[in-house]
């Protein structure tokens, strides 16, 4: 009961607060001479968006003078409610609190029954008149969800006290005595409204804690499905708000008691400069300024940079006419350093010229939202990342453990029918072979589930300039076999924090390559140099080169090779390329068939 309770008052407060945002709307038609500007057109869009609400009024001295819709409102039209007795205190409350009040339910001059929220609008600190919303008692029943809960076990009751007669009346038509019955009640302060909900039977909630007991988990189910889908309603509701909340641009913000209270950040800024005018408590929290800070700035001091291009385009467009509005997600920079992701709606605020001299900006902070999905985002990149590499190591295994097994079986049958002992021997000869290289295989697969599950790798300062040199020294034959040269450019002040088997495993097996894999009509030149502001390797030779239309999406595959050179094995690249991926890094590589390639690590 608690739960639809609480629901059904959450869209009470909905209603309430979409009702408020219309009111704060239709208040700031009223120009500095005290006369509505666009009334009809305003008011139109209000009521249209927004099912919840029946008509709008504006009434200047506590009388009726503006309503929309006025076909079947017009009975109101000259009602004085600051002299009549039946609404006189409940005006008067408003007035006194200077905050939207909710008058009923009570009869409407234009028949029927409803309630009426006021807000009180001042001018120059001088009460000027009322913008105020009719909502009929059917409508905010039917907008609040009552009528969709299920009255076999409980039904509501509605009701207020009656500032004449001081006593509690009630609204809804059930209204037999219920003090007997199991009940529980919410407070609407907004209206002074007090809702009950009500269990149908005496002995209701015995029953229902029995079939708990027994069916607790089902219940709890269809439970969960049903406060879901009755929590939707406000989620829309909240939708709708924001949308409205987007054609605040007919007029400018005037009245700072009403602009503070917007739930929502506002800005006032100067359309040409793009300087802060005013500002809400909101704005400033969300972008962490005092007021008289932010006000001394503009907006490409608070923008993030990669967002400001963006931003100044829509705003040129906002000048030209080309658009009368735009919204879009931006950063801004926090005064802590921060950065505050934003949903940014900014509209024109017009003149009675017809000329737009600031534009009103309205932001919600999205940045607990963009966290979410990138952490998303990361995790899904990761999941599908691993299952790839699972789904290449498993073929990896069952390929290359099944080719062996099947050679073993075959020289284990011929060596079965072996008639002779030259035959035999012949046989064990290339079992033996297939036994050498079936350990080899499991070697490399070894080496290959311990980079994959080495999680905690030890990682040290290393200075990259010494291990290039220690690479060159193990290789110090290789590069006097082909009369290589190695250059090592990379400065000697150069740290990085890695592993050390793996770095001197990367840099041993891309040298190694550079040289094996030469072209035969030049002497082979390998280069290392590093980028300092990219923070990476580069190694460049004069080889042979590699295809990479061809094979650059199997380059760093596991026994995939390019070439016809015997001592080609297909492990070095798979090795590198699984050692970097585990430090966090990553790597390129740029080649020409025929010129050369250039392999190109990027440290995290």
């Amino acid at each position: 009961m608690s739960n639809i309770l609480n629901v059904v008052r959450q869209n009470f407060e909905q209603i309430l607060k979409s009702s408020y945002v219309t009111t704060l709307t239709l208040a700031m038609t009223v120009n500095d001479e005290g006369k509505p500007e666009n009334f009809d057109k305003i008011a139109a869009q209000l009521v249209d968006s927004n099912p919840s609400i029946n008509a709008v009024q504006l009434v200047p001295n506590g009388v009726i003078k503006y309503v929309y819709p006025l076909k079947a409102n017009e009975a109101a039209i000259g009602y004085d409610i600051l002299h009549s007795s039946k609404v006189k205190d409940e005006a008067l409350k408003s007035i006194e609190t200077k905050l939207i009040y909710f008058a009923g339910p009570l009869e409407l001059k234009q028949g029927g029954m409803g309630v009426v929220g006021r807000l009180p609008i001042f001018k120059e600190n001088k009460f000027w008149g009322f913008s105020a919303v009719i909502i009929r008692l059917e409508t905010l029943i039917k907008a609040s969800g009552i009528e969709s809960i299920d009255d076999s076990k409980y039904y509501f009751q509605f009701s207020k006290i009656n500032p004449t007669s001081k006593k509690e009346e009630f609204f809804l038509s059930n209204k037999k005595e219920f003090s007997e019955y199991y009940f529980q009640t919410v407070i609407i302060p907004d209206g002074d409204w007090k809702l009950y909900l009500i269990t149908r039977e005496k002995n209701a909630l015995l029953y229902q804690i029995f079939t708990s007991s027994c069916l607790g988990f089902l219940l709890s189910l269809i439970c969960a499905l049903w406060v879901v889908s009755i929590m939707k309603k406000p989620a829309q509701l909240q939708k709708k708000v924001f949308q409205q909340a987007k054609k605040i641009h007919d007029s400018e913000v005037e009245f700072k008691t009403l602009f503070e209270q917007a739930p929502l950040g506002i800005a006032k800024v100067d359309s040409q400069t793009g300087d802060f005018i005013t500002v809400n408590s909101e704005f400033c929290r969300i972008v962490g300024y005092p007021e008289d800070e932010l006000t001394n700035y503009n907006f490409q001091k608070i923008t993030h940079p990669d967002d400001l291009e963006e931003y100044v385009n829509c705003l040129n467009k906002l000048k030209d006419g080309s658009m009368q509005e735009f919204a879009l997600e931006k950063r801004y920079l926090h005064k802590s350093g921060r950065t505050v992701w934003v949903n940014l709606i900014v509209s024109k605020l017009w003149k009675s010229d017809e000329k737009a001299s600031s534009n009103i900006a309205i932001i919600e902070d999205i940045t607990e939202k963009k966290k979410a999905e990138e952490e998303l985002k990361q995790s899904f990149q990761l999941v599908s990342d691993q299952n790839k590499r699972l789904l290449n190591f498993s073929y990896i295994v069952s390929h290359n453990l099944r080719s062996h097994t099947s050679n073993i079986k075959t020289i284990s049958d011929f060596l079965e029918e072996a008639e002779t002992k030259e035959e035999r021997d012949e046989m064990i000869g290339l079992l033996k072979k297939v036994s050498e290289s079936l350990n080899e295989t499991m070697y490399n697969l070894n080496e290959v589930v311990s980079i994959r599950t080495n999680i905690t790798l030890n990682t040290e300062h290393l200075n990259l300039w010494e291990y290039i040199e220690k690479a060159k020294k193990i290789l110090g034959q290789q590069v006097l076999k082909q009369e290589a040269t190695v250059q090592n450019l990379v400065p000697k002040t150069i740290e990085i924090n890695y592993n050390k088997a793996y770095l001197e495993s990367i840099l041993f097996n891309l040298i190694s390559n550079a040289i094996r894999y030469c072209h035969k009509d030049r002497k082979p030149v390998i280069i290392l140099s590093f980028d300092e502001e990219t923070k990476s390797l580069k190694i460049k030779d004069n080889g042979i080169g590699i295809d990479l239309k061809k094979n650059g999406e199997k380059l760093f595959g596991m026994y995939k090779t390019f070439n016809d050179n015997p001592d080609s094995k297909g492990i070095g690249l798979f090795l590198v390329k699984n050692q970097i991926d585990a430090m966090g890094g990553t790597i390129k590589v740029e080649s020409k068939l025929g010129e050369g390639t250039t392999f190109i690590i990027y440290f995290k």
